[in-house]
């Protein structure tokens, strides 16, 4: 065999092998995202699949245990607050979690007990960030050449 016939099956193996290991690391990190209803609606076909939910915490559910870390609450989704479900984090709270934000939960889904159990959970905030209203006679300056205002 010549030896650029080697070096092509060489080429060949390894790129097909680098390939195989992004698609393989995509399918185990890749999850679904879904609202509390579409979550509830699935039922049994989600058991024991990694899955991102994401809700509204409800007002008075909020249970948090300092020393075991273990925090305790019910989700829902604002245009149907009906659809609840009850999710338990092991893990220190976030700052800026309180009863009416949004959530974003990772973790896996038990319809018996309609139960998520979360391994991460993130607080949406956006408000924070955003800048404050001007007064409705503010007006903005025009920049002048060299981009001075």
């Amino acid at each position: 065999m010549k030896k650029s016939h080697k070096f092509a099956i060489a080429g060949a193996v390894i790129f097909l092998t680098i390939v195989a290991l992004i698609y393989t690391a995509f399918q185990q990190s890749s999850v679904y995202y879904m609202t509390v209803p579409e979550l509830k609606s699935k039922g049994s076909s989600v058991v024991g699949q990694g899955l991102r939910a994401s809700g509204q915490v409800k007002d008075g559910t909020i249970n948090y245990d300092s020393e075991k870390l273990i925090l305790n609450f019910d989700a829902f989704e604002k245009e149907m607050s009906s659809e609840i479900i009850h999710v338990t984090y092991k893990g220190i709270k976030p700052d800026s979690f309180k009863a009416g934000v949004e959530v974003i939960l990772e973790g896996k889904y038990d319809p018996q007990e309609n139960l998520f159990k979360a391994k991460t959970l993130l607080v949406k905030c956006p408000s924070r960030y955003e800048g404050k209203t001007p007064p409705p006679d503010y007006k903005q300056e025009k920049p002048t050449e060299g981009g001075k205002v």
